[in-house]
């Protein structure tokens, strides 16, 4: 009888599990063009990138700062690739360079070569770097 319940209670377990996990993946989404633009248009992400925190603001008019903690901020450019679906942001060291932009099940998150990046969206210009 106790071996019976045992069985049965890990298949339940195992069952809700496994559904928990195709729920948070379910979770995850690359967002549109319009998405990114309404949710980065005059406003900060913050998160850490390589070990490194930074902080990088994204003006209405195209233009960005990119503050990594303990370094020198850089000004550049983004823009949205509607065709894409992808963030694209310019710095004279590197030129262009796009990302996906993705709604997880904790906030948001840079995707780049296969690897995510989470960040959070502070409301305005929050530049403490």
């Amino acid at each position: 009888m106790r071996r019976r319940f045992f069985l049965s209670a890990a298949a339940v377990c195992a069952l809700v599990l496994g559904n928990s996990a195709d729920f948070a993946f379910a979770q995850e989404s690359n967002m549109s063009a319009d998405e990114i633009v309404r949710l980065l248009s005059g406003n900060t992400a913050e998160g850490v990138w390589d070990g490194t925190a930074y902080q990088s603001y994204f003006a209405g008019d195209g233009t960005t700062v990119f503050a990594p903690a303990n370094a020198d901020a850089l000004s550049g450019k983004w823009r949205v690739n509607s065709d894409s679906d992808q963030l694209e942001s310019f710095f004279d060291a590197v030129g262009w360079t796009g990302y996906k932009v993705m709604r997880t099940d904790t906030g948001f998150a840079w995707l780049k070569d296969g690897k995510t990046y989470p960040f959070a969206v502070l409301e305005g210009r929050i530049m403490e770097f």
